[in-house]
């Protein structure tokens, strides 16, 4: 019988031996999965949070061009001489000899400058900037946190100058952060006449 015990007692110390490594192992492969749902966890919590400033940046930016629009729509022709005028501006002062010269001197601000409301002086234009005073009053850029942002404008034309295009962009940099985004729309700007 004594070597019958004994071996009992081998298989005993095995089961236990066994059961402390599938323990162990079991253990292990939850501590795994456990922190990999947690790392997956964290990294969607800051996927959505970046994606959730994007969409808020998307739609300030589009407010913005909106406001744009509505400037154009409004003053149609100051915005149509103004830019014409920025563009022969900005050949005379590269030197083009194509160009005649100016009958008067250049204006100071521009005329494009005060449509687009850059120019020294001007501190109630939406399209470049806001007020910190009126921004908290308006709550105007809650809830994004946004460090500078700016509107240009251009025209093209297409099929032989019969058809034009106004690309309104907006360029916006939130707080914090190095990326400038970029949101530009184009608006088939075609001129119909009256009858």
């Amino acid at each position: 019988m004594a070597p019958l015990t004994h071996k009992t007692e081998l298989c005993k110390k095995t089961r236990t031996g066994m059961a402390l490594v599938l323990v162990l192992a079991i253990s292990t492969v939850l501590l795994i999965l456990g922190v990999s749902y947690l790392k997956t966890f964290s990294n969607s919590t800051q996927v959505g949070k970046l994606q959730l400033d994007q969409v808020q940046s998307e739609f300030f930016a589009r407010g913005i061009q909106n406001i744009a629009l509505f400037k154009i729509k409004r003053y149609p022709d100051f915005f149509l001489r103004s830019y014409r005028y920025h563009v022969y501006q900005a050949r005379v002062n590269a030197g083009d000899d194509t160009v005649p010269a100016p009958i008067a001197a250049f204006p100071n601000p521009a005329p494009f400058a005060k449509f687009v409301g850059i120019y020294p002086g001007n501190t109630r234009d939406l399209l470049q900037h806001i007020p910190d005073a009126d921004n908290t009053e308006w709550g105007f850029t809650e809830p994004l946190r946004i460090a500078t942002y700016s509107t240009s404008f251009s025209l093209r034309s297409a099929d032989d100058f019969k058809r034009g295009f106004i690309e309104i962009t907006v360029y916006l940099q939130l707080d914090g952060r190095n990326l400038i985004n970029k949101y530009q729309i184009s608006i088939d700007a075609s001129q119909t006449a009256r009858i």
